[in-house]
């Protein structure tokens, strides 16, 4: 490998003369007027090299085509149906929301009454919070 490379720096200079030479050991004359367009040509060219491989994977895909659209179809039906649950879920957030204010404002009032209660020395019998099951037990003996 070293000999390889003392060879290559020994022929720099007529590796450079080689490399500065054109392929085709002429240059192409074209006239002045034909600059322009042969500057246009040129980036056409290399925009269609960037994108060639995007176009040969589009091309690539065409068989696989009725498959991807089904599976779209399936997403589309999925986020059809997320879409509907979370229209019904806001809308059950809204009522439940609607809920609590109510009980919000019967809140002060309850306290009131029993805060008249107590200064007016008024005993009002506890409410017995039975189960039914008990309720049933008691009224089958």
């Amino acid at each position: 490998m070293n000999n390889h490379l003392e060879a290559v720096l020994k022929e720099k200079r007529s590796l450079r003369q080689r490399l500065l030479k054109p392929m085709c050991q002429e240059n192409l004359p074209i006239e002045a007027v034909y600059h322009r367009y042969m500057v246009h040509l040129l980036e056409l060219a290399v925009t269609f090299i960037e994108r060639l491989e995007i176009h040969l994977e589009t091309i690539r895909n065409i068989p696989h085509l009725a498959a991807n659209l089904k599976k779209m179809s399936k997403a589309l039906a999925k986020m059809d149906i997320l879409v509907t649950e979370t229209e019904e879920l806001a809308e059950n957030i809204l009522k439940w929301r609607k809920q609590q204010k109510e009980v919000c404002s019967y809140i002060p009032k309850i306290l009131a009454e029993e805060n008249y209660l107590y200064k007016h020395d008024i005993i009002m019998p506890p409410l017995l919070l039975t189960s039914k099951v008990h309720v049933q037990s008691v009224n089958a003996k």
